[in-house]
């Protein structure tokens, strides 16, 4: 029979349990505005995902049999884009969480989330369960690759990995969703905190 557990060995159990919370890692070959022309790699370096652009658009292919996943168009005050076949406006798909935060939420299905980026990570939260990050991104500091850590609970839901994955291309592109406030009285240059989530 083994020995009760100490408080010290039960922090230790616990911890262990946490670290080995189910999920995948992928990769994205950049970051940043160039997150645009970047492959999305799997932990075994299998391409999974391509992201193409020119001047007008970007899109998000599936490369195991190049589908079509989503095709955003830039060339517009506010930037729309086809997801799943369906068309709408970046800033209602991916919308702001409020007038002085950076945040953005992602509805999916019945699910709410926010994006929550912190310098070179982010953080995507869920309504019910705050605190509890179904996915998170950070920029390595040598490399232009950005790392994606998938968590179960996002996997098992159907479309959502895609919806991720798009999600972050559009934080990270550098492109404006047009929803952000020019604060006049500081120059047209200064603009609210909007017009930064789309940046690095």
């Amino acid at each position: 029979m083994p020995p009760p557990l100490t408080p010290l060995s039960a922090t230790l159990v616990e911890a262990t349990r946490h670290i080995e919370r189910p999920s995948i890692e992928l990769k994205f070959s950049s970051s940043g505005v160039n997150i645009v022309n970047s492959v999305v790699i799997d932990a075994a370096g299998r391409p999974i995902y391509t992201i193409l652009s020119d001047s007008k658009r970007t899109k998000l292919l599936s490369h195991r049999d190049n589908t079509e996943i989503a095709t955003v168009e830039w060339d517009r005050s506010s930037p729309r884009m086809v997801f799943r076949g369906k068309k709408t406006k970046c800033k209602e798909w991916l919308p702001l969480a409020g007038p002085d935060t950076e945040s953005r939420l992602l509805v999916h299905g019945d699910a709410q989330f926010t994006w929550m980026q912190r310098s070179s990570r982010g953080f995507l939260i869920p309504a019910n369960r705050p605190g509890l990050a179904v996915a998170k991104w950070r920029t390595k500091s040598r490399t232009d690759e950005l790392l994606v850590k998938i968590f179960q609970e996002a996997l098992v839901e159907p479309g959502l990995l895609e919806a991720i994955i798009l999600s972050i291309v559009l934080l990270q592109s550098g492109h404006s969703f047009g929803d952000m406030l020019e604060i006049a009285s500081l120059g047209p240059k200064f603009y609210a905190a909007g017009n930064f989530v789309g940046g690095r």
